[in-house]
């Protein structure tokens, strides 16, 4: 008789605790880890692991998947990145709890804050709830590749309870913050792992309103956070005014509020921490924060990234020319006409010539006068840490171009289909120094994918696997860019888990879940990303795979294998716990 279902022989062990790693083998019995060591027993499966690498599987703590979720059990754009638990509800924006009347406009809030087509939403999403515990059933009814975690959005919350009021963004009275801490609680009490509110006015509903909660008063914040607290469970999430650069003394005045809000509260905060082109050393300043706040028993946690952010230029997609008067008549036009009509010189010469009649969204972007400066050849595959000389501006100024040529000319190449990626963060002086630093952060966790968002122009969900291929793997030891596997293993891992009070999973240990990834480390590499035309109504996403993912298992079961869904759905909703 068998002792064990699975047994994976002989793979070098980075268990996420960040210790070294070390050759031995995992025996897996009922979802769990059983038994790691030599030849533990018997196993009616047995995975021959000799020269692959085996890690838990990864836990992503920012995507967006709300609406995604309530359709498709698989999320492949994670799943074949390693990826077997998810955090959704995050920036502020999500889908419950959700008054019938609501659902459009908060379909309309997802697509304009996150890039994801109003179309693809209305078409695809089942909206069988109405409030939050209502929301996490419905999907809990559903069996998935793996796990899902759901945050408490403050724009659907605010917007449930103040209605247009909340909408708009006036002012919450008492019996509105009394009425929204309630709310809060019962939804953490029903399993969210967090609340999440936004707080730039970059993020912007497809009306033009920002996020309910953007200018919400510190007493309604606070109050939301007590209720966070007060259920023993999760955090607060909260995006700050200029996380992209667009107000960078307001950046410096939130990070006043987070310490007021966390000494009022006792509530941990998460925050995404970017360097920005406007000012590439505030970052250094938002640490300090950190820093004095942990000296006085407060967790105010910045949430990096792994790599600059890259918004990728492409005719297929997102580009400066979107909205200008002669691109009007192609835009609905399929992908072919338009490459035919954008190779026409005399509408070259005319897109060229015209000036971008918006003020608004990424028009700010296209407008700014460094645009260039921070866009590159983007390569294929992706080159997120590319020379200054492959820039915009270098390639045309050694060129005798002006900049805007030059990127329509290279935006031509490839059938239409070559991308530019433009860095708007984590790049700002042209090298990978701040990035490493703020992931060498011992306060800092690892997070921003993204995944799920901003389909047509940003292809972040595989952030996971550049970490081990970029910063382990190609950066060899002696580089100052070199980041040890154990350390990046355990920021992939077992810090998020710990983040969100997930104890039963990111670390290979006995007892724990068997959430694990086998890799081939020496292949392991993302192709180049590509646009895909499967979202719910044949609206488009970029897609990419990656290479080496040899196998990844969620609660013992295989989930995918050699680059493809095994069909395997062990995973749920994962709900928060009493800590």
């Amino acid at each position: 008789m068998t002792q064990f279902d699975t047994l994976i022989k002989g793979g070098r062990i980075v268990d996420g605790s960040g210790g070294k790693p070390f050759t031995a083998d995992i025996a897996i019995k009922d979802g769990l880890i059983a038994a790691i060591g030599a030849r533990p027993g018997s196993a009616a499966q047995v995975i021959d692991a000799d020269g692959l690498t085996v890690t838990p599987g990864w836990v992503d703590i920012h995507t967006h998947y709300d609406g995604q979720v309530s359709w498709d059990p698989v999320l492949a754009q994670s799943l074949g990145h390693g990826v077997t638990t998810a955090v959704i509800g995050n920036c502020g924006v999500g889908f419950a709890p959700a008054a019938p009347e609501r659902r459009d406009w908060l379909i309309g809030l997802m697509e304009g804050v996150e890039d994801i087509p109003g179309a693809s939403l209305a078409a695809g999403m089942r909206w069988n709830w109405e409030s939050f515990p209502q929301y996490l059933d419905a999907l809990d009814a559903t069996p998935r590749s793996f796990d899902i975690a759901a945050q408490l959005a403050h724009g659907a919350l605010r917007a449930y309870v103040m209605g247009e009021r909340g909408a708009a963004n006036q002012a919450a009275t008492a019996d509105d913050i009394a009425q929204m801490a309630r709310l809060t609680r019962e939804a953490m009490d029903a399993g969210a792992v967090g609340f999440s509110s936004s707080r730039t006015e970059v993020h912007i509903a497809v009306d033009g309103r920002p996020v309910p909660g953007t200018y919400a008063a510190e007493d309604e914040l606070i109050a939301l956070a007590r209720a966070v607290k007060d259920s023993r469970r999760g955090l607060l999430e909260m995006v700050n005014p200029g996380v992209a650069g667009e107000d960078v003394a307001g950046l410096d005045r939130d990070m006043g509020v987070m310490r007021r809000i966390a000494a009022a509260s006792g509530c941990p905060l998460l925050f995404l921490l970017v360097q920005h082109n406007s000012d590439a050393n505030q970052w250094r300043r938002q640490l300090a924060v950190c820093e004095e706040a942990a000296r006085a028993g407060e967790r105010i946690i910045p949430q990096v990234a792994g790599r600059p952010v890259s918004i990728l230029f492409s005719f297929e997609g997102e580009h400066p020319w979107r909205f200008m008067p002669s691109y009007q008549p192609l835009q609905n036009r399929p992908f072919a006409e338009r490459y035919a009509a954008l190779r026409d010189p005399a509408l070259r010469a005319r897109l060229l010539a015209e000036q971008d009649p918006n003020n608004s969204g990424f028009s700010l972007i296209y407008k700014n006068p460094s645009l260039w400066q921070h866009t590159y050849a983007a390569g294929a595959p992706i080159d997120y840490t590319p020379p200054r000389s492959r820039s915009i501006a270098e390639i045309a100024r050694l060129s005798g171009r002006s900049p805007w040529e030059t990127a329509y000319d290279l935006l031509l190449e490839n059938g239409g289909r070559a991308f530019l990626a433009h860095l708007p963060v984590n790049y700002a002086d042209g090298t990978p120094d701040a990035v490493q630093a703020m992931l060498r952060h011992p306060l800092s966790v690892l997070g921003l994918s993204d995944a799920g968002a901003h389909v047509r122009l940003i292809n972040d969900a595989g952030m996971h696997t550049y970490m081990l291929t970029r910063w382990v793997r190609d950066a060899r030891e002696g580089d100052p860019c070199h980041l040890p596997i154990e350390f990046m293993v355990r920021k992939l891992t077992a810090a998020n888990a710990e983040l969100y009070g997930f104890a039963d999973r990111g670390r290979l240990a006995p007892g724990l879940r068997a959430d694990i990834n086998l890799i081939d480390l020496e292949r392991l590499h993302t192709q180049a990303p590509r646009m895909a035309y499967d979202l719910p109504a044949g609206m488009p996403r970029l897609v990419d795979r990656a290479d080496g993912y040899v196998a990844t298992l969620v609660k013992g079961q295989t989930v995918y294998r050699h680059g493809e869904d095994t069909g395997a759905r062990p995973g749920r909703v994962l709900r928060s716990r009493v800590h």
